[in-house]
């Protein structure tokens, strides 16, 4: 199969070809999510609408960390990130599972309080209600959700270097 056959290929070459695929790859994700969006404003929100995006966004992700993990770059590009930033990356995952617990919280809350009340005071009840419990329910799961499949990605990460340096000891 002369597609599967590597040629020799200069780096420079493809080092600009990577970085062309990773613009693509966020264009291509800034789409996604802008459909979504304008779909939701326009149609309304049913998750039928933007269900093929949504698993767009969901897949694309999904097979970039199980795959990095597979490689053993995943714990590499972490370690990367953490000597560069100032928050580690498991920190980052921490505060985005709480910031998405708190935006769905807000958009339940908002949602109860305008389309299931009456009077106004009903309104900041539900509101009020809603946020709270919708927080104590979403944000722990997206929380728990995000640092445990980091830690999980980053431990398959490690283990596949360990064999791989394992593996070059052996020769």
């Amino acid at each position: 199969m002369a597609l599967w056959n590597k040629k020799p290929a200069d780096e420079r070459v493809t080092t600009i070809q990577n970085k062309i695929y990773r613009e693509i790859y966020y264009l291509v994700m800034l789409i996604t999510l802008a459909s979504v969006i304008f779909k939701f404003i326009t149609i309304g929100t049913s998750l039928n609408v933007v269900l093929t995006e949504v698993l767009i966004l969901l897949g694309a992700s999904t097979y970039y960390l199980i795959r990095s993990a597979s490689l053993g770059i995943y714990s590499e590009e972490v370690e990367i990130h953490d000597s560069n930033s100032k928050v580690t990356r498991n920190k980052k995952n921490f505060y985005w599972g709480l910031a998405l617990g708190l935006v769905l919280a807000l958009i339940f809350a908002t949602n109860s309080a305008i389309n299931f009340a009456d009077t106004s005071q009903q309104a900041i009840y539900n509101f009020i209600l809603v946020f709270i419990v919708s927080l104590f329910i979403y944000a722990p799961f997206f929380i728990a959700f995000s640092v445990v499949t980091h830690n999980a990605a980053k431990k398959r990460s490690e283990q596949v270097n360990q064999k791989l340096i394992d593996e070059e000891e052996v020769k």
